[in-house]
């Protein structure tokens, strides 16, 4: 790898590969437990690597990150969540098809899935959906029963056994519950199976609560928790938060770093694969977050609808086999991943020092909460107030302190609040995603009762 000089362009890759883990804080990379890596994987990739400490999602939530990222669009320029079933704005996984690389995408978050048009331009795609099921011997049967029963007494039992499923097993009778280790074997069997250029995208699901992670995981940093305590724990930070005792805490912050040590250790499959068929150097290889998480940081707990750098700043490792390599220290936002890999500009020509600023936002059509984040300070607007913050190291841990607007220099805060009042080219969705379809998306991840 080299330091300078423009990069190839994405034609003379043989494999192209985007990993995004779901609530990956940025605090988590480079970060030890007991002693022992959380990320011994990742760590080693960065050595090798670009990266920017931190990486900024567009948004606190997959909904507003997976379209920004895989279009080079704000979230606000949606009028609505998802992408159009076609043309413009268009996908990495197109540009790349129009190029002659064959296409998977892999995800098991239900916003990340077809029935969104997430699929555009990937040749195999693996998601929750009913014809993913079918395709993948994934229990479609569920949901055919589940559509049966739909609207009758029998779904308030079947709801209250599904509870009980995911308290003692961690599992739910009416969604797949395919782990990292599942989806991995997927994508490698994928990958086997393909030859030529390839572009890769894997969105692993176990760092999103609950925190779900294999038991020889947790033995490595010396506490084994029971599915039913995890869910316990996890329910309440969507629940009854107000339960939340200071016990509960480190608790939920260690099952969550159990699961980032999951996803690192699968992350490492798809590497030893490449590195088996002679395929790594001449990859392209992108490691990211879609956001952050809250462990009580600010008086927030999960995700969504907040801007703090707990919730946006994940970490983004980007590793060009002619790329540079170095870690910056400074900021550059996600939205530039679909110019970096198609064009080799983005994030590369950041490369010196990070962004000035990034814009982040929960868009109009959720709650309009708009922010822009600079290299000290933050300025966000709610509607009805603006906040302040200064950032300490912007490394995600929660150090950001809100202070008053006016501490912020004048010349500095009038370029901040600049940035806030951009205006946007719309991109109009028009999905014919019912209501109740999406508020079961909401629900099958924990954030509504069903």
């Amino acid at each position: 790898m080299t330091n300078s000089g423009e990069l190839p362009p994405v034609d003379d890759l043989d494999t192209v590969i985007l990993l995004s883990a779901d609530s990956l804080r940025a605090d988590r990379v480079h970060a030890t437990r007991n002693g022992e890596p959380l990320t011994p994987t990742l760590d080693e990739l960065a050595a090798e690597a670009l990266e920017f400490e931190p990486g900024i999602a567009p948004g606190p939530s997959t909904r507003d990150t997976i379209p920004s990222m895989l279009t080079g669009k704000y979230p606000s320029q949606f009028d609505e969540y998802g992408l159009p079933a076609g043309g413009s704005p268009t996908t990495i996984a197109e540009e790349l098809s129009d190029r002659g690389f064959a296409t998977a995408g892999l995800s098991q978050n239900n916003f990340t899935g077809r029935r969104y048009n997430i699929d555009r331009g990937f040749d195999y795609f693996d998601d929750v959906s009913a014809e993913a099921r079918k395709e993948n011997d994934g229990g479609a049967w569920r949901l055919y029963v589940r559509n049966l029963i739909e609207d009758t007494p029998l779904m308030d039992a079947a709801s209250h056994a599904n509870n009980l499923a995911m308290e003692h097993l961690g599992k739910s009778l009416f969604h797949r519950d395919d782990g990292a280790d599942v989806i991995t074997d997927r994508a490698l069997d994928w990958m086997a199976e393909t030859d030529g250029k390839r572009f890769l995208w894997v969105h692993y699901m176990d760092t999103h609560h609950p925190y779900l992670s294999p038991k020889r995981i947790q033995k490595q940093y010396g506490r084994v928790f029971s599915p039913k305590k995890i869910k316990q724990l996890s329910q309440k930070t969507r629940s009854a938060q107000d339960e939340i005792t200071d016990a509960d805490v480190p608790d939920m912050e260690y099952v969550y770093d159990c699961s980032v040590r999951y996803v690192d250790e699968q992350i490492g499959r798809l590497f030893d694969h490449l590195r088996s068929e002679g395929e790594f150097e001449n990859s392209l290889i992108i490691v990211t977050g879609d956001h952050g998480e809250g462990f009580g940081e600010f008086g927030k707990f999960g995700h969504a609808h907040e801007l703090w750098d707990t919730l946006v700043a994940v970490p983004l490792i980007v590793r060009h086999p002619h790329g540079p390599t170095r870690t910056v220290d400074g900021q550059a936002p996600l939205r530039l991943l679909k110019e970096s890999i198609v064009d080799g500009s983005g994030l590369f020509e950041l490369s010196d020092g990070g962004a000035d600023s990034v814009y982040t936002e929960v868009p109009d059509y959720r709650e309009d909460i708009k922010g822009v984040r600079g290299t000290e300070y933050k300025l966000i607007d709610t509607g009805d107030e603006r906040i302040a913050t200064r950032i300490d190291d912007g490394d995600g841990d929660g150090d950001e302190e809100v202070i008053p607007v006016s501490e912020i220099p004048e010349s500095k805060r009038e370029r901040l609040a600049a940035e806030l009042d951009r205006e946007f080219e719309p991109v109009q969705v028009a999905s014919d995603v019912e209501r109740r379809e999406f508020k079961k998306d909401l629900a099958a991840l924990g954030y509504l009762d069903e």
